[in-house]
């Protein structure tokens, strides 16, 4: 695009009252100013400066730019799409490389027309709706809601061979342009003729994210008036590809979640309509859908616009396993950045399903328990697997263990090498397992690409049972505590030392209270409560929430964690960020509960926080009391802390300023 296209529609498009459409801006001298529409703030940081077409914001963005940049950023648009939407607005014509200015206007109007004429057909579904009884029963029996409704712009197409295309002759649209837009086709029967391509279907209009409506997707209502086996056509049909509408390219549902799906960081991807529709109606807006296709390269990069968090929802049939797998393959191809996973629901569930049965806390819990693309697979692997018997579990290691040595990420690695080992027949004596099963997994990381490894070659290999050493009364022999098993080495080589694993299971009420707490801030579920324990606590006694902890690692782990997830960032994302991997390893033991863990609960993070305070005053506390033992006088101040924490320690822990 030239320069003075640019400028043509920065003189023709006001900026200040362009940007009065996302926050409210009041005059200050010759600028304007307000809150910053790009994240939270309550003293306005944002400033308009209408003689230089620039907006930035001083806050936390810390950015700017001119309208096109402003457009980009609040529509997450490329340059192009920014362009286009910015010239549809100020009536300017784009030129295209290499093509003239009569040929881009041509284009533009066709894509015009287009828009138009699918609108027009969107208003005679919507009017249409109401009038079929079989919708109206149909549309209840779904549970959908008038707001819902109408906020999708749902329709229902009558069971006519050309009730819309009189319609839109009606309007004075073309019948050209109508089979252009895929809404008719030319009658087999009449010459000349045109045919409705919807017909007896409730149709869901398919947006862009400027809001134009790109096509349709009809789906069959079941007619109780006919034979169970009427041919009435697919389940689902879609427009044809248009000039304006591509399956590749388009997300349905995209132009109602692209602002919450920046907001929460994450998109739940899943397969139909009604599964996307269901989940805005019960509140979980991040949702879109493929358009009866698979996940695209062209996908992908529009979901990245918004975030790099993404959870997909496949069927748990075989054709959903390897769609997933398949969807999976290609988010890896563009690179590490994005963060993929699975959703997990029970058999014969989809997202409609679970949420019409109003099951909303449990669709969320499956959301935040979504499985990582290795997981999906090792559970696949596992429900195929007979566990019953020692070779059954030890044919599931097997198959599962080149699975881990494709796993990057050091953290992930210790989650899964955890879920194994109660299968492998070393468990319970010690680290033994979990040392066997992280040698086979580098055994195969040794392998060259493309390489087999040894037939035959098991993770472990019998042996007779080992004589025990005998002590000075003498005594028997004791069995292998493997069961008869032990590792064998490979290729003369021991693997890299791994992180030592932390200590057993605390048994002090000090060890135990922080294990607890650690526990909630790394739980979905109460970390805003853990957060707003150690807040208060920490308040009291003027000191970090990091402080109130006594191991030395438990104390590094949440000063690490605590700004990152008191500032919502995902666990995993907030993990990912962690530079000492020691640390990240020491995590996970707090992921995994171990047999004596309590349930969690608001009064048990209560009561833990509390002993933190009675049995572990901060450092600076102890540096107070040091310096009253020395016979140092204390200040006003220093007093003041002592006096907060001797309080606290008498209520049980109850700190208060």
């Amino acid at each position: 695009m030239e320069l003075s296209e640019k400028d043509e529609i920065r003189q023709r498009v006001d900026l200040v009252d362009f940007i009065s459409r996302y926050t409210a801006l009041k005059r200050s001298g010759r600028t304007f100013k307000g809150l910053c529409p790009f994240h939270n703030e309550r003293t306005p940081s944002f400033t308009v400066d209408p003689d230089r077409a620039s907006w930035h914001c001083w806050g936390g963005c810390s950015t700017g730019g001119d309208i096109f940049a402003f457009v980009m950023k609040a529509e997450s648009l490329t340059f192009p799409e920014a362009a286009e939407r910015l010239a549809q607005i100020a009536g300017v014509t784009l030129s295209r490389g290499g093509v003239d200015s009569v040929e881009a206007a041509r284009q533009r109007d066709e894509k015009e027309r287009l828009y138009s004429v699918n609108a027009e057909a969107m208003r005679f579904f919507q009017n249409f709706l109401g009038k079929a009884k079989l919708a109206q029963d149909y549309i209840k029996e779904r549970g959908l809601a008038h707001e819902t409704l109408e906020n999708f712009q749902i329709g229902y197409a009558p069971e006519e061979w050309s009730a819309l295309s009189r319609y839109l002759l009606s309007k004075n649209v073309s019948r050209e342009d109508a089979k252009q837009a895929g809404l008719l086709y030319e009658s087999q029967r009449v010459q000349g003729d045109y045919n409705d391509k919807f017909r007896g279907r409730l149709i869901f209009p398919i947006l862009d994210v400027q809001e134009r409506v790109v096509a349709f997707g009809g789906r069959t209502i079941p007619n109780p008036e006919l034979p169970p086996d009427t041919n009435v056509g697919p389940k689902y049909l879609n427009s044809p590809e248009t000039k304006v509408f591509s399956k590749s390219r388009i997300l349905y549902g995209l132009n109602r979640a692209r602002k919450i799906i920046s907001d929460v960081d994450r998109v739940l991807v899943v397969e139909g309509y009604m599964d996307v529709i269901a989940a805005h109606q019960a509140g979980i807006g991040n949702v879109v859908a493929t358009l009866g296709t698979s996940l695209t390269d062209d996908h992908i990069r529009i979901l990245g616009r918004y975030t790099k968090n993404i959870v997909l929802s496949f069927d748990s049939d075989e054709a959903g396993v390897r769609a997933a797998l398949r969807a999976a393959e290609l988010f890896t191809a563009h690179g590490p950045e994005f963060a993929l996973k699975i959703l997990a629901l029970p058999e014969g569930d989809d997202p409609d399903s679970m949420l019409r049965r109003g099951n909303i806390a449990g669709f969320h819990k499956a959301i935040d328990s979504a499985r990582t693309v290795p997981e999906f697979r090792i559970e696949g692997i596992k429900r195929k697997s007979d566990l019953t018997n020692e070779g059954g579990r030890m044919a599931y290691l097997r198959e599962a263990i080149p699975i881990l040595a494709e796993v990057r990420s050091s953290l992930e690695l210790d989650v899964l090498v955890q879920r194994l080992t109660p299968y492998h027949p070393s468990f319970g004596s010690g680290t033994r397992a979990e040392a066997s099963i992280l040698a086979e997994v580098q055994r195969w990381r040794s392998q060259r690409p493309g390489s087999t490894p040894p037939p035959d070659d098991g993770l472990l290999v019998p042996t007779p049972p080992r004589p025990r050493y005998q002590n000075n009364a003498g005594g028997g022999q004791q069995n292998n505590p493997n069961g008869g098993w032990q590792q064998r080495p490979r290729y003369g080589q021991q693997p890299p030392p791994r992180p030592e694993a932390p200590a057993a299971p605390p048994t002090s009420a000090l060890e135990k209270a922080e294990r607890t707490v650690i526990q909630g801030l790394l739980s979905d579920d109460w970390r805003s409560v853990t957060i707003k324990e150690l807040d208060r606590a920490a308040k009291a006694l003027s000191c970090t929430p990091g402080e109130l902890l006594a191991h030395p690692q438990a104390r590094l782990l949440v000063e690490a964690l605590y700004p990152l997830l008191s500032g919502r960032m995902l666990l995993q994302r907030a993990l990912d960020q962690l530079a000492d991997q020691e640390l990240a390893f020491f995590a996970t033991r707090y992921l995994v509960s171990a047999g004596n863990d309590a349930p969690l609960s608001g009064e048990a993070l209560h009561d833990c926080v509390n002993e933190l305070v009675v049995r572990h005053p901060p450092e600076h506390i102890r540096t107070i009391q040091k310096k009253r033992t020395e016979g140092i006088v204390l200040t006003d101040a220093e007093l003041l802390v002592l006096q907060a924490w001797t309080l606290a320690k008498k209520r049980g822990g109850e700190a208060s300023p």
